[in-house]
Protein backbone atom coordinates (compact mmCIF):
# COMPACT_ATOMS: atom_id res chain seq x y z
CA UNK A 1 0.00 0.00 0.00
CA UNK A 2 0.83 3.48 -1.08
CA UNK A 3 0.38 6.81 0.45
CA UNK A 4 1.67 10.66 0.08
CA UNK A 5 1.90 12.92 3.20
CA UNK A 6 4.26 15.96 3.38
CA UNK A 7 5.78 17.48 6.76
CA UNK A 8 7.38 21.00 7.64
CA UNK A 9 11.01 21.26 8.98
CA UNK A 10 13.50 24.12 8.87
CA UNK A 11 11.26 26.24 6.99
CA UNK A 12 10.23 23.96 3.91
CA UNK A 13 8.59 21.48 2.72
CA UNK A 14 9.16 17.56 2.68
CA UNK A 15 6.83 15.69 0.54
CA UNK A 16 7.59 11.87 0.55
CA UNK A 17 5.61 8.58 0.04
CA UNK A 18 5.00 6.22 2.46
CA UNK A 19 5.32 2.32 0.99
CA UNK A 20 4.07 0.21 3.44
CA UNK A 21 5.15 -3.25 3.54
CA UNK A 22 4.16 -6.54 5.51
CA UNK A 23 8.01 -8.43 5.22
CA UNK A 24 9.31 -5.18 6.39
CA UNK A 25 10.24 -5.19 10.18
CA UNK A 26 12.19 -1.57 10.19
CA UNK A 27 11.27 1.91 9.04
CA UNK A 28 13.53 3.20 6.65
CA UNK A 29 13.60 6.41 4.63
CA UNK A 30 15.10 6.79 1.03
CA UNK A 31 16.38 9.37 -0.96
CA UNK A 32 16.22 8.91 -4.34
CA UNK A 33 18.49 10.52 -7.03
CA UNK A 34 15.28 11.43 -8.92
CA UNK A 35 14.32 13.90 -5.80
CA UNK A 36 11.75 11.67 -4.50
CA UNK A 37 11.97 10.70 -1.01
CA UNK A 38 10.00 7.69 0.16
CA UNK A 39 9.41 6.02 3.40
CA UNK A 40 9.61 2.46 3.80
CA UNK A 41 7.10 1.58 6.51
CA UNK A 42 6.25 -1.95 8.60
CA UNK A 43 2.28 -2.64 8.53
CA UNK A 44 0.60 -0.81 11.70
CA UNK A 45 3.27 2.51 11.90
CA UNK A 46 0.89 5.51 11.91
CA UNK A 47 0.99 8.21 9.99
CA UNK A 48 1.74 10.69 13.10
CA UNK A 49 4.44 8.51 13.80
CA UNK A 50 5.99 8.49 10.48
CA UNK A 51 5.37 12.15 10.49
CA UNK A 52 7.86 12.15 13.44
CA UNK A 53 10.44 9.96 12.17
CA UNK A 54 10.60 12.07 8.62
CA UNK A 55 11.00 15.42 10.84
CA UNK A 56 13.90 13.52 12.99
CA UNK A 57 15.48 13.43 9.70
CA UNK A 58 14.71 16.54 7.90
CA UNK A 59 18.14 17.46 8.49
CA UNK A 60 20.03 14.43 6.88
CA UNK A 61 17.13 14.35 3.86
CA UNK A 62 17.63 17.98 2.89
CA UNK A 63 21.54 17.58 3.14
CA UNK A 64 20.67 14.68 0.18
CA UNK A 65 18.18 15.93 -1.85
CA UNK A 66 20.68 19.03 -1.98
CA UNK A 67 23.88 16.92 -2.64
CA UNK A 68 21.84 15.20 -5.64
CA UNK A 69 20.46 18.54 -6.90
CA UNK A 70 24.67 19.67 -7.53
CA UNK A 71 25.18 16.00 -8.32
CA UNK A 72 22.05 15.80 -11.11
CA UNK A 73 23.05 13.06 -13.49
CA UNK A 74 22.08 13.83 -17.14
CA UNK A 75 18.23 12.85 -18.24
CA UNK A 76 19.23 9.29 -20.16
CA UNK A 77 15.45 9.27 -21.63
CA UNK A 78 15.90 8.39 -25.55
CA UNK A 79 14.52 10.34 -28.49
CA UNK A 80 14.56 7.37 -31.11
CA UNK A 81 16.40 9.51 -33.73
CA UNK A 82 19.14 8.80 -35.66
CA UNK A 83 22.48 8.65 -34.66
CA UNK A 84 21.83 8.53 -31.27
CA UNK A 85 24.11 6.39 -29.20
CA UNK A 86 21.81 2.79 -27.27
CA UNK A 87 23.81 0.26 -25.11
CA UNK A 88 23.21 -3.44 -25.77
CA UNK A 89 25.20 -5.89 -23.06
CA UNK A 90 27.39 -3.07 -22.19
CA UNK A 91 28.54 -2.09 -25.72
CA UNK A 92 27.33 1.26 -27.41
CA UNK A 93 25.66 1.27 -30.85
CA UNK A 94 24.70 4.33 -32.90
CA UNK A 95 21.26 3.98 -34.50
CA UNK A 96 20.53 3.60 -38.28
CA UNK A 97 16.34 4.68 -39.17
CA UNK A 98 15.54 2.98 -42.59
CA UNK A 99 12.50 4.07 -44.22
CA UNK A 100 11.66 0.85 -46.78
CA UNK A 101 8.56 -0.55 -48.20
CA UNK A 102 10.02 -3.57 -46.85
CA UNK A 103 8.07 -3.93 -43.72
CA UNK A 104 4.62 -3.55 -42.94
CA UNK A 105 5.43 -3.03 -39.15
CA UNK A 106 8.39 -1.37 -37.02
CA UNK A 107 11.36 -4.08 -36.42
CA UNK A 108 14.72 -3.33 -35.18
CA UNK A 109 18.35 -5.62 -35.13
CA UNK A 110 21.87 -5.27 -35.26
CA UNK A 111 23.83 -4.88 -38.47
CA UNK A 112 27.13 -3.83 -38.74
CA UNK A 113 27.78 -2.35 -35.54
CA UNK A 114 24.57 -0.48 -35.71
CA UNK A 115 21.32 -0.72 -34.31
CA UNK A 116 19.05 -1.15 -37.31
CA UNK A 117 16.06 0.14 -37.06
CA UNK A 118 13.26 -0.11 -40.54
CA UNK A 119 10.39 0.86 -40.64
CA UNK A 120 7.26 1.79 -42.95
CA UNK A 121 8.28 3.80 -45.73
CA UNK A 122 4.80 6.02 -45.65
CA UNK A 123 5.57 6.98 -41.93
CA UNK A 124 5.49 10.53 -41.56
CA UNK A 125 8.91 12.56 -40.30
CA UNK A 126 6.92 13.84 -37.34
CA UNK A 127 5.82 10.31 -36.05
CA UNK A 128 8.67 8.46 -37.09
CA UNK A 129 10.20 8.46 -33.03
CA UNK A 130 7.07 6.45 -32.12
CA UNK A 131 7.05 3.19 -34.24
CA UNK A 132 11.46 3.28 -33.43
CA UNK A 133 10.49 3.10 -30.01
CA UNK A 134 7.93 0.09 -30.33
CA UNK A 135 10.86 -1.33 -32.43
CA UNK A 136 13.74 -0.67 -30.10
CA UNK A 137 11.55 -1.76 -26.74
CA UNK A 138 10.23 -5.32 -28.23
CA UNK A 139 13.64 -6.01 -29.73
CA UNK A 140 15.18 -5.27 -26.55
CA UNK A 141 12.54 -7.37 -24.38
CA UNK A 142 12.63 -10.55 -26.65
CA UNK A 143 16.36 -10.18 -26.36
CA UNK A 144 16.23 -9.71 -22.45
CA UNK A 145 13.68 -13.00 -22.81
CA UNK A 146 16.75 -15.11 -24.37
CA UNK A 147 19.62 -13.62 -22.08
CA UNK A 148 17.68 -14.55 -18.80
CA UNK A 149 16.35 -17.81 -19.85
CA UNK A 150 19.46 -19.04 -20.49
CA UNK A 151 20.84 -17.69 -16.96
CA UNK A 152 17.93 -19.20 -15.20
CA UNK A 153 18.44 -22.76 -16.92
CA UNK A 154 22.18 -22.51 -15.94
CA UNK A 155 21.73 -21.07 -12.01
CA UNK A 156 18.67 -23.12 -11.15
CA UNK A 157 20.88 -26.29 -12.07
CA UNK A 158 23.42 -24.80 -9.65
CA UNK A 159 21.00 -23.86 -6.81
CA UNK A 160 19.18 -27.35 -7.58
CA UNK A 161 16.00 -25.73 -7.97
CA UNK A 162 13.22 -26.20 -10.91
CA UNK A 163 13.74 -23.34 -13.37
CA UNK A 164 11.05 -20.92 -12.45
CA UNK A 165 8.78 -19.38 -14.67
CA UNK A 166 9.63 -15.75 -15.03
CA UNK A 167 8.66 -12.00 -16.97
CA UNK A 168 11.01 -9.48 -18.48
CA UNK A 169 9.58 -6.01 -18.39
CA UNK A 170 9.79 -2.45 -17.60
CA UNK A 171 9.99 -1.19 -13.63
CA UNK A 172 10.06 1.40 -12.82
CA UNK A 173 12.08 1.11 -9.59
CA UNK A 174 13.52 -2.25 -9.31
CA UNK A 175 15.70 -4.70 -11.34
CA UNK A 176 14.13 -7.48 -10.21
CA UNK A 177 11.46 -9.41 -8.25
CA UNK A 178 10.45 -12.84 -6.58
CA UNK A 179 6.72 -13.51 -5.89
CA UNK A 180 5.57 -15.19 -3.42
CA UNK A 181 4.96 -18.03 -5.85
CA UNK A 182 8.44 -17.95 -7.26
CA UNK A 183 7.72 -15.89 -10.23
CA UNK A 184 10.58 -13.56 -11.09
CA UNK A 185 10.25 -10.62 -12.95
CA UNK A 186 13.33 -8.87 -14.50
CA UNK A 187 13.94 -5.43 -15.73
CA UNK A 188 13.97 -5.65 -19.95
CA UNK A 189 16.47 -2.22 -19.70
CA UNK A 190 18.97 -4.55 -18.16
CA UNK A 191 19.79 -5.91 -21.44
CA UNK A 192 21.97 -2.68 -22.00
CA UNK A 193 24.33 -3.49 -18.64
CA UNK A 194 27.17 -5.40 -19.05
CA UNK A 195 26.36 -9.27 -19.20
CA UNK A 196 27.76 -10.16 -15.36
CA UNK A 197 25.79 -6.96 -14.24
CA UNK A 198 22.38 -8.96 -15.60
CA UNK A 199 23.86 -11.80 -13.97
CA UNK A 200 23.75 -10.66 -10.84
CA UNK A 201 20.32 -9.76 -10.92
CA UNK A 202 19.07 -13.07 -12.59
CA UNK A 203 20.77 -14.92 -9.50
CA UNK A 204 19.58 -12.42 -7.01
CA UNK A 205 16.48 -12.69 -7.50
CA UNK A 206 16.61 -16.99 -8.21
CA UNK A 207 18.25 -17.21 -4.64
CA UNK A 208 14.89 -15.49 -2.73
CA UNK A 209 13.44 -18.18 -3.99
CA UNK A 210 15.15 -20.32 -1.00
CA UNK A 211 15.36 -17.17 0.97
CA UNK A 212 12.68 -14.34 0.90
CA UNK A 213 14.93 -11.95 2.72
CA UNK A 214 18.03 -10.03 3.09
CA UNK A 215 19.40 -12.51 6.03
CA UNK A 216 23.05 -13.75 5.78
CA UNK A 217 21.86 -17.31 4.34
CA UNK A 218 20.21 -15.47 1.72
CA UNK A 219 23.55 -13.67 0.82
CA UNK A 220 25.50 -16.87 1.09
CA UNK A 221 23.92 -18.26 -1.50
CA UNK A 222 23.87 -15.65 -3.64
CA UNK A 223 28.44 -16.03 -2.95
CA UNK A 224 28.18 -19.63 -3.88
CA UNK A 225 26.49 -18.93 -6.91
CA UNK A 226 28.41 -15.87 -7.73
CA UNK A 227 31.58 -15.15 -5.48
CA UNK A 228 32.22 -11.77 -7.15
CA UNK A 229 28.68 -11.06 -6.97
CA UNK A 230 29.36 -7.60 -4.81
CA UNK A 231 31.58 -5.88 -7.76
CA UNK A 232 28.80 -6.50 -10.07
CA UNK A 233 26.53 -5.12 -7.65
CA UNK A 234 28.02 -1.90 -7.09
CA UNK A 235 28.91 -1.37 -10.71
CA UNK A 236 25.21 -1.91 -11.54
CA UNK A 237 24.34 1.09 -8.33
CA UNK A 238 26.95 3.18 -9.66
CA UNK A 239 25.90 2.57 -13.38
CA UNK A 240 22.36 1.94 -13.41
CA UNK A 241 21.22 5.75 -14.09
CA UNK A 242 22.42 4.20 -17.99
CA UNK A 243 20.07 1.58 -18.55
CA UNK A 244 17.09 3.61 -19.80
CA UNK A 245 14.74 3.46 -22.51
Amino acid sequence: MRKNDRISACGRTINYEIIYSKKRKKAAILVRPDMKVEFRAPQGLSADTIRGMVEGKARWIFKKLEWFEENKLPDQKKQYCEGEIYLYLGREYPLRITLTNNVKRPLAFFKDSELMVEIPENTSEDQVSFPVKKAVWNFYSKCAEEEVEKLLKIYSKKLEVTTPVFKVKHQNKRWGSCSAKNILRINFQLIMAPPRQLEYVVVHELCHIKEKNHSARFWKLVRELMPDYEEHRNNLKKEGWKYVL
